[in-house]
């Protein structure tokens, strides 16, 4: 069942970073896979609490580096153990980012990223 829950949760990681994120999907696709009360904490900064407050963070982000989400090409790393996945994504020109996340039902429920 664990490596079930595990392929389900890689699977959830590639549509919410491929169609969530690369599209700017805020309250589609992006909203669907976190849980309203989501943790989510950026290279140690103090954590977001809340899917809108995740939301506000990343279209924050977004505007800084010019307006349009750095595209996800891949996901050349991937692996999990239970609820926890952690994904190695790498963005178009080569730059990486990791993303460690802990899913309850589904949805991401805690989420620790290393851009």
């Amino acid at each position: 069942m664990a490596d079930d829950e595990v392929t389900r949760n890689l699977q959830s990681m590639d549509e919410l970073d491929f169609n969530g994120w690369n599209r700017a999907d805020w309250q589609g696709v992006f909203a669907h896979l976190h849980t309203d009360d989501v943790l989510v904490e950026v290279k140690g900064q103090p954590p977001t609490r809340g899917i809108q407050d995740h939301i506000a963070a990343m279209k924050a982000l977004v505007e800084s580096t010019g307006g349009t989400p750095i595209q996800v090409a891949s996901h050349p790393i991937r692996f999990g153990s239970g609820e926890w996945t952690c994904v190695v994504g790498e963005f178009e020109g080569g730059d990486r980012m990791v993303t460690v996340a802990k899913w309850r039902d589904g949805a991401v429920a805690e989420e620790y990223l290393w851009l």
